[in-house]
């Protein structure tokens, strides 16, 4: 298979650059060549692909038939995103290139642009385009925010993508997850308490049980993550603190109602 994703492993500079007889240029004219060979009929989808925004608006100037796929089912947009050239995204988007269509793989552009290279600013143009949150086809289907949550570091531009997502819609609590496995159970297994932090103050349920009854807390135990474990006990005992505090404060905000109504 000749790869075609720019950035992933499946790249060109990836397969040629361990061989020192070829140079950048022959790479990137082999590059090219592949690009050329897969779109042979789309010269629209090569440009998309290319991030070449000039050629774009000229084939879109001449009423080019923008919703056009390859052999992928992707559409011009899926291949620009991968790309991570905005201005040809932007263009294509404009133009009502549709941002929610599925490829062969299920992938539409936002699943792309956060999967193969996660960007706030490109999601969110996206997101201000029509791109949505699509619900899940199959119960096994873990949806993009989940998928997201298991791939991501997460770095500040992950963190930001995270919260921009569940602005969009995603649960961080969804009763609906595959096996009940929350995005805080995939953290606590990983020992991220990077993640773990981001989740909680996105308002994940420390208490949430997946289909073996067992909390976050109890799923790092089990794949001995300490460091998650030692975190979400923090979390658990502070939760207990601010509980009983509550119910000490309304306990005496009765007590005073009384004393009040008795007088």
């Amino acid at each position: 298979m000749i790869p075609s994703y720019p950035g992933s492993p499946r790249t060109l500079e990836g397969a040629f650059s361990i061989d020192s007889r070829y140079s950048a240029e022959d790479i990137h004219m082999k590059y090219r060549k592949a690009i050329a060979f897969l779109h042979h009929d789309h010269e629209f989808l090569e440009a998309a692909e290319l991030g070449d925004h000039k050629k774009l608006r000229f084939l879109i100037d001449h009423k080019v038939d923008i919703h056009c796929k390859d052999h992928l089912g992707r559409n011009a947009l899926h291949l620009a995103v991968c790309t991570g050239n905005r201005y040809a995204v932007a263009m294509l988007l404009n133009a009502g290139v549709n941002p929610t269509i599925k490829d062969h793989l299920g992938m539409t552009p936002l699943s792309l642009c956060l999967m193969r290279r996660p960007s706030l600013r490109m999601a969110s143009l996206l997101f201000d385009h029509g791109a949505v949150l699509l619900p899940r086809l199959a119960p096994t289907d873990t949806g993009l925010f989940l998928q997201f949550v298991m791939m991501c570091i997460p770095t500040k531009e992950e963190e930001r993508i995270l919260r921009l997502l569940v602005q969009k819609g995603a649960l961080v609590n969804d009763p609906e997850a595959p096996g009940g496995r929350q995005a805080l159970h995939f953290a606590a297994m990983s020992n991220n308490t990077c993640l773990i932090n981001i989740l909680i103050d996105l308002g994940a349920n420390l208490f949430c049980v997946n289909h073996r009854n067992q909390t976050p807390k109890q799923v790092a135990a089990v794949f001995n993550c300490r460091q998650a474990y030692a975190l979400l006990e923090q979390y658990e005992i502070l939760h207990d603190q601010k509980y009983n505090q509550s119910r000490s404060d309304t306990s005496a905000t009765s007590g005073c109602s009384d004393s009040t109504t008795q007088d």
